[in-house]
């Protein structure tokens, strides 16, 4: 492929993802029922930078033990020892969700005993 086309393609790629990219912005309007206050007269702007789905979600996550995670008998941790969790114990079972990698998915689908669960940040 030419030099030239190759570049023409790269700059059609990177348009189309700052395309995606570009910020979006919804504007609420107040109710116009009632009487309005200071709260409720403005005007709210929601401002997406993310393309929709943009954050995967995890569907089938794997579990490691405390002393895998604190890295017990290993050269180095998984997790920090002051690392934020999110913890459910359900009949027993119990489970713990890093707070750092629910900050890059936001997500977790899990089956906890049977039980369908969404973890969330």
């Amino acid at each position: 492929m030419p030099a030239r086309a190759r570049i023409l393609g790269s700059l059609i790629l990177l348009a189309l993802v700052a395309i995606a990219c570009q910020p979006r912005e919804i504007v609420i309007a107040p109710s116009s029922g009632g009487e309005s206050t200071d709260a409720t007269s403005r005007e709210l702007k929601l401002v997406t930078l993310l393309p929709y789905d943009s954050i995967p979600a995890i569907f089938d996550p794997r579990f490691v033990s405390a002393a895998e995670a604190s890295g017990t008998g290993r050269q180095s941790a998984m997790y920090r020892s002051d690392e934020k969790i999110l913890g459910i114990e359900i009949n027993g079972d119990v489970r713990a969700y890093s707070v750092p990698m629910l900050s890059r998915h936001e997500i977790v689908n899990d089956i906890v005993r049977g039980i369908p669960i969404a973890i969330t940040l």
